[in-house]
């Protein structure tokens, strides 16, 4: 919250509150909860299925380095994003943001770092996108919008 700022039209004194669409502290951790269980789960579930065995290790590889990794990553760059996209009220364009960011910003990362910049790689980077996507359509309500 802010004060007013003398001639802005308010009386003296009066607070005011933020306009748009504000992503609450509850809304930033389910969303990332939900992003990152989806992803993950996909990831599991494509490296079970060409893996020789060791499920459990792998399984306990993925939960400790993604949600780590995510966690230190993923809340920041959301906290970022939903930030820059405060003032636009339309949710929908809140969803489409949060899956293009993140597939043309892993795909440009792992481009720079040897991956390529095959449409492969990008169908590859478009299952963080989309996680991230579905995790933002999930706190639809969660958010506030004023």
């Amino acid at each position: 919250m802010t004060h007013s700022a003398p001639g802005d039209g308010t009386p003296a004194g009066e607070v005011l509150i933020r306009r748009g669409v504000i992503l609450t502290g509850r809304a930033l951790f389910k969303g990332w909860a939900i992003t990152t269980t989806l992803w993950l789960g996909g990831l599991y579930v494509v490296l079970a299925a060409t893996s020789q065995g060791f499920l459990l290790d792998l399984a306990l590889m993925v939960l400790m380095y993604g949600y780590g990794v995510a966690l230190v990553t993923g809340v920041p760059l959301a906290w970022l994003l939903g930030h820059a996209l405060r003032p636009i009220r339309n949710q929908w364009f809140h969803v489409a943001a949060f899956f293009t960011v993140p597939t043309l910003g892993f795909w440009a990362l792992g481009s720079l770092l040897g991956f390529g910049w095959s449409i492969e790689a990008l169908g590859l980077w478009a299952t963080v996108g989309l996680a991230a996507g579905l995790g933002r359509l999930a706190v639809w309500r969660d958010v506030a919008v004023r």
